[in-house]
C-alpha cells in the first residue's frame, strides 16, 4: 500500500494497463483450468450430498399398501387382455380399452387428436378414466399415465395392465383425499400433450394441432407418475427419468419418495435412467461410475426433450417422472414382478396423496451422481461462471488492443514515456466491419431458423435438403465479408504510408491501427460470455456443454499470415458449427443425419424445445463471425 499510494494517478494507470495486457490472458487460462476441474468434482463423494424428504406430510412407505396376490394374478389377467387389443387400430384399441375401465367401474372416455409437422401428420386416440376419491371435494388430483409404446419401442403391456389393476385396487379404499386420473397415450409425446392442453384449456385449433375436449374432467394436477413398463415378462431394476423440456426437473422430494419405498416397503432395484453399474467398494470406481451418471443427466438434459412423457407435465408445473423398467437378462440380480411393482406404485401413490400443498420444500436445481446423491445449485453454478469470466477476461485483454491510438503515459521512471493501451480508453475505435460481419452472421442465422422450420422457399422439400439450403445461406457471408476486410486494410495501409512521407519530420508517435480481427473477437468473446452465464440460468447442463465446445477456440484462434493456419482453423470452428454437430452426433450415435434432423425440429415443432432456436440465431452466428475472423488480414 505505501509503494502505490507514492504513484501519482499517471503510473498505477500505467501499471494497470500493462496488467490487463500482459496478465489477463493467462489468468484466462487459468480460470478454465479451474473452472474445468470444479466441474471433475462434483461427481465426487466429498462434494455430493445424501438425498432425504424434505416434505414431512409425504410420509413415503408409512401406509400399508393394498396390491395382494389376487391383483398381481389381476394384472396378469389384464396383461393379457392389453396384448390382443393392442393390434388393434388406434380408435378400435381406445374404445376397447375405455370398455375395461368402465368396467372397473371408472368414469372414462376417449380423446382424439391431430398433428402435423414439417415432416408428417399424425392422428391418434387417446384413453382416460378417472377415480373420483370419496373423501374429495374434486379440487385436486393426481395421475397415473402411460404410452401404448414404451421408449424401447415395445408395446408397454405391463404398463397398461398396471394402470386397469391399480384402478381396481384403489375403487376398494376409502383413504384417498385426491382423485386419480388414469391416461394412456397414444403415439409418441404428442398424446399425452394433447391430453395436458385439453385439460389445462389450450384447446384453440391451430393449421398444427388440434385437439377433442376433454368430456371427463377433476380438480388440479398436483404431481403425476409415468409408467414405461415395456412386455410382459419380469425386470432387474426400475430406472427413473426425471428430465424435462428445455432442462426443467421435476422437485427432488419426487425422485426421493420413490428412492425411499424401494428400500422399505416395496423392495426393488434402483437406478438413474436406464444404466446399471454393478457394487464396488472401490473408490476410484466408485467415482467414475458417478461420473458417467451425472454426464448422461447432463446429456439429458442439454438436448432440452424430455426422457419421457413425464416431461410434459413440467410444462404446466406439475412434477412428474418416469419408472422404467430395465430387463437385462444377463444381470447378476433378483427380477421383480407385477406384485412388487404394483406395491411400489401404490405405496407411491399413497405418499403424494397425503400432499397438503404443492412440492415446495426440496430442491428445483439439482445435478444427481446416483439415485440418493446430489449436488445442489450453489456448488454446481460457480464453475460455469468462471468459464464465462474467463471469456470477459480475455476479451477486456482485447479490447484494450483495440484502440486505434493507445494513450501517452508518463512511466515510473522520471523523463521516459510509454505508450499503453487501455481498456477504457476513451479513444475512438473503428466498428464498421466487426459489426458488420456480427450483424450479418445473426441474419444469417435467423434466416437457417426460417428455412429450416417453414415451407417458404423450399415448400415440399425435406428437412435434410433445408439443412443444406441453411448452410449455403449461412456460408455465403463469409467470402463476401473477409473480401471486404481485406480491402479495408489495403486502404489503410496506404493511407498509413502517405502519412509517413507527409508528417516525417513530426516528432509524434507513429503507431499501427488495430487490425479488425481484435475488436470483432472481442465482441465474440463478450457474447459468448453473456450467452453462457445467462443459460447457465436456464438450462444448466446445455450452458456447461456450449461452454466446454467453444471456449478453447475462440480464445485461442487468430488471423495467422499463414494461410494453412487460418483454413484448419476455419475447419475446425466448421465441425463445431450446428451442421458439423448434426454429423458427428449422427456418427456417434450410428443414426442417418436426417433421423438428428428430425429429432431435433420435432423437439421444436412439438415439445417447444430452445434447441433449434438457440443453436441456428445465437451459436450459430458466432461460430460464422470467428470463421470470418481467422480468416481476416493480420495487422
Amino acid at each position: 500500500m505505501g509503494l502505490l499510494s507514492r504513484l501519482s494517478k499517471a503510473q498505477k494507470r500505467v501499471i494497470f494497463g500493462r496488467f490487463v495486457l500482459n496478465w489477463m490472458p493467462a489468468l484466462s487460462y487459468v480460470m478454465v483450468a479451474v473452472s474445468f476441474v470444479w466441474l471433475l468434482a462434483l461427481p465426487h463423494q466429498s462434494y455430493s450430498k445424501t438425498t432425504y424428504v424434505s416434505e414431512n406430510a409425504l410420509l413415503p412407505g408409512s401406509a400399508n399398501v393394498q396390491f395382494n396376490w389376487d391383483d398381481n394374478l389381476a394384472a396378469e389377467a389384464y396383461r393379457d387382455v392389453v396384448s390382443k387389443i393392442a393390434a388393434l387400430p388406434s380408435f378400435e384399441r381406445a374404445e376397447a380399452l375405455q370398455l375395461e375401465f368402465s368396467k372397473i367401474g371408472l368414469r372414462s372416455a376417449t380423446q382424439n387428436y391431430t398433428l402435423n409437422t414439417s415432416t408428417d401428420s399424425r392422428r391418434g386416440v387417446n384413453t382416460y378414466a378417472v377415480f373420483y376419491a370419496p373423501r374429495s371435494d374434486g379440487t385436486e388430483a393426481l395421475v397415473l399415465s402411460a404410452p401404448w409404446t414404451s421408449r424401447t419401442l415395445d408395446t408397454n403391456t405391463n404398463a397398461i395392465a398396471m394402470l386397469l389393476t391399480l384402478g381396481k385396487v384403489f375403487k376398494r379404499g376409502s383413504h384417498f383425499s385426491k382423485d386419480v386420473i388414469f391416461v394412456v397415450s397414444d403415439g409418441d409425446a404428442e398424446g399425452l400433450q394433447a391430453w395436458l392442453r385439453a385439460y389445462h384449456g389450450n384447446e384453440e385449433n391451430t393449421e398444427r394441432r388440434s385437439e377433442e375436449t376433454l368430456h371427463v374432467r377433476s380438480g388440479a394436477i398436483q404431481a403425476a407418475l409415468n409408467l414405461d413398463f415395456p412386455g410382459t415378462g419380469d425386470y432387474n431394476a426400475l430406472g427413473v427419468f426425471f428430465e424435462g423440456v428445455n432442462g426443467q426437473l421435476p422437485n427432488l422430494d419426487m425422485i426421493n419418495t420413490i428412492s425411499q419405498i424401494s428400500e422399505g416397503i416395496a423392495p426393488v432395484e434402483l437406478t438413474l435412467h436406464d444404466e446399471l453399474v454393478p457394487y464396488t467398494e472401490n473408490m476410484t470406481k466408485n467415482y467414475i461410475n458417478s461420473l458417467k451418471k451425472m454426464l448422461y443427466m447432463m446429456k439429458y438434459q442439454a438436448a432440452g426433450t424430455p426422457t419421457g412423457n413425464h416431461g410434459l407435465y413440467l410444462k404446466y408445473k406439475i412434477d412428474a417422472i418416469t419408472l422404467h423398467g430395465i430387463d437385462r437378462p444377463d444381470w447378476p440380480s433378483q427380477r421383480y414382478n407385477l406384485f412388487r411393482l404394483g406395491a411400489l406404485v401404490e405405496s407411491a401413490v399413497r405418499s403424494l396423496n397425503n400432499l397438503l400443498e404443492h412440492l415446495h420444500q426440496s430442491f428445483f436445481f439439482y445435478l444427481l451422481s446416483g439415485v440418493k446423491k446430489y449436488t445442489s445449485i450453489g456448488l454446481y453454478m460457480p464453475p460455469v461462471i468462471i468459464l464465462g469470466v474467463s471469456f470477459i477476461f480475455q476479451a477486456l485483454s482485447l479490447w484494450g488492443l483495440s484502440s486505434d491510438l493507445p494513450l501517452e503515459l508518463e512511466a515510473i521512471d522520471e523523463g521516459r514515456k510509454v505508450a499503453v493501451a487501455l481498456p477504457y480508453s476513451r479513444r475512438s475505435r473503428n466498428y464498421k466491419v466487426p459489426a458488420t460481419v456480427i450483424g450479418m452472421s445473426f441474419v444469417a442465422g435467423w434466416a437457417s431458423f426460417l428455412l429450416l422450420t417453414t415451407g417458404f422457399g423450399f415448400p415440399g422439400e425435406t428437412p435434410l435438403l433445408k439443412l443444406v439450403a441453411s448452410t449455403g445461406v449461412c456460408s455465403m457471408l463469409i467470402p463476401p465479408a473477409v473480401y471486404t476486410a481485406r480491402i479495408r486494410s489495403q486502404i489503410l495501409k496506404s493511407r498509413k504510408g502517405k502519412s509517413k512521407k507527409t508528417d516525417s519530420s513530426s516528432n509524434e508517435t507513429d503507431l499501427t491501427p488495430a487490425a479488425d480481427w481484435i475488436l470483432l473477437k472481442t465482441f465474440i468473446l463478450a457474447l459468448s460470455a453473456l450467452i453462457v452465464t445467462t443459460l447457465s440460468a436456464l438450462n444448466f447442463s446445455l450452458a456447461v456443454t456450449i461452454g466446454v465446445v467453444i471456449v478453447f477456440p475462440y480464445m485461442a484462434f487468430r488471423p495467422s499470415s499463414y494461410s494453412i493456419i487460418s483454413g484448419v482453423q476455419a475447419l475446425a470452428l466448421m465441425a463445431i458449427s450446428p451442421p458439423g454437430l448434426l454429423t458427428a452426433g449422427a456418427w456417434w450415435y450410428s443414426k442417418d443425419i436426417s433421423l438428428v434432423l428430425n429429432w431435433v425440429l420435432e423437439g421444436y415443432e412439438v415439445l417447444g424445445s430452445w434447441l433449434l432456436p438457440m443453436l441456428c440465431c445465437i451459436y450459430w452466428p458466432l461460430n460464422l463471425a470467428a470463421i470470418v475472423m481467422v480468416l481476416l488480414p493480420v495487422s
